[in-house]
């Protein structure tokens, strides 16, 4: 196959079939976010501006949804990655090995550690030894082998929702999910500590998975949830895993709290689950890592298996990252955050039977499509294929309904909220050039007009 990564503007969006100068839809009117938009565009000399095609690259995000919804779909939004050139220094560091024809087994160097923890400190002072280090290939799977080592067969696994879908996955391969679900107040998620009181009280309850920044609705949990999160844990003997692959995304004036910067007896009763590959957009490439101040728990998870083979090359990419990757990131962090209040803005102000949160972390968009199922009387829909499909497929949920309404009527594809457990809403994925999600939106709009 012919790959080409890089196409104009111009002719990129002739082939998406949207029209040439993007935004045309999108950009009138009065948006407060018009007034700041893009400033991340050329900061530091990165065009996050630029539409760079990914079609042809066997794309989950554009090849795999284009496969499944055809032509019909312009733009997606749905996969939790961003479209984005990756920062210099990576493609610098994999040109520079891969020069070197040669490609056996590799060490994994000290260095690639040491970026590990020197990041840690350097952005957000938090002390990780090498010895509380353990490499896993992905985030998903070193939060199984700490599920194994902490639990027994059937036990139940407390974990907040509306969730990532991929907890979903993991925790049943071999547990039970219990849920404890995030209240909603006036368009605010918080957490129920009376539920989840409950919940960690029951024999069979040994783990808490703790997301932070929350996928998807977007929190940045504060210091003083998180401390009442622990504090109920500990009273509890439950041990809390943190997965916080999204804490590089937070946006303006919001803060990120990491677990292991909390109390130390809060500390030592938990692990931490991050990578470079969110943050960098490295999902390829298959190297992440946990760490945990308490080397118990460490010994516990190398116990249940050998969970340390990651991928040389994202070694290469995610040390070089690590090491010199701080301008490139911080100026995807301002585009992503004026992404998210133009989105917003655009969403509350614009389109009939939506409304939208502006997240605290992530670049992902939770959208509350309630008036729009009614509107398109997407409950009984869904029942009437549901009940005319065969008893062992999936259950066809309101929100499906609204995923497929948008893709046939507006071409864009965002991911139904009932994946996540979360009924009445949508998610966004906000990681794309201005261009393109000022078209998405504008799309949108026509379609939630004509609902």
């Amino acid at each position: 196959m012919s790959y080409q990564y890089k196409i104009d503007r111009r002719a990129f969006l002739k082939q998406a079939g949207v029209a040439a100068v993007a935004g045309s839809m999108a950009g009138a009117g009065s948006l407060k976010a018009q007034q700041g938009a893009s400033r991340g565009a050329s900061a530091a000399g990165y065009d996050f501006d630029e539409i760079y095609n990914r079609i042809g690259t066997n794309c989950s995000k554009w090849d795999g949804q284009i496969e499944r919804w055809g032509e019909q779909l312009k733009i997606p939004m749905g996969v939790a990655d961003m479209d984005f050139r990756v920062a210099p220094c990576i493609t610098e560091a994999l040109r520079e090995r891969i020069s070197h024809e040669v490609y056996g087994y590799m060490a994994t160097p000290d260095s690639y550690h040491d970026s590990i923890v020197n990041w840690n400190e350097r952005r957000y002072g938090t002390v990780i030894e090498r010895g509380m280090l353990l490499d896993s290939p992905a985030l998903l799977p070193g939060l199984l082998a700490a599920l194994r080592a902490f639990n027994p067969p059937g036990a139940r696994v407390v974990m907040q929702t509306p969730g990532y879908n991929g907890f979903f996955s993991t925790i049943r391969k071999g547990f039970v999910i219990e849920e404890n679900r995030l209240r909603e107040v006036n368009g605010v998620y918080e957490m129920d500590f009376d539920d989840l009181d409950r919940k960690l009280a029951q024999d069979d309850v040994h783990t808490f998975i703790l997301c932070n920044p929350h996928n998807p609705v977007g929190n940045c949990w504060d210091r003083a949830t998180l401390t009442e999160l622990g504090e109920l844990c500990n009273r509890h003997n439950v041990i809390v895993l943190a997965d916080e692959i999204h804490c590089d995304f937070v946006n303006e004036d919001r803060e990120y709290v990491p677990y292991a910067n909390l109390a130390d007896d809060l500390v030592m009763n938990s692990v931490t689950f991050k990578s470079a590959s969110k943050s960098f957009n490295l999902a390829a490439f298959k190297d992440a890592y946990l760490f945990s101040h308490n080397p118990d728990l460490m010994s516990r998870i190398r116990a249940v298996g050998d969970n340390a083979t990651i991928n040389s090359l994202g070694i290469i990419a995610s040390q070089a990252a690590l090491e010199d990757g701080d301008d490139w990131l911080d100026a995807v962090r301002v585009y992503l955050s004026d992404n998210a209040r133009y989105a917003s803005d655009f969403i509350n102000e614009r389109v009939p039977h939506i409304s939208a949160n502006e997240p605290e972390g992530t670049y992902l968009s939770w959208l509350n499509v309630e008036p729009l199922i009614e509107r398109l009387g997407a409950v009984e829909t869904a029942a009437a294929e549901t009940a005319a499909q065969s008893p062992d497929a999936d259950e066809v949920t309101p929100e499906a309904i609204v995923e497929r309404y948008f893709v046939e009527n507006a071409g864009v594809k965002i991911n139904p909220g009932s994946s996540y457990w979360g009924p009445g809403r949508m998610r966004m994925n906000l990681g794309l050039a201005r261009p393109l999600l000022e078209e998405a939106l504008g799309r949108i709009e026509q379609a939630a007009r004509q609902a």
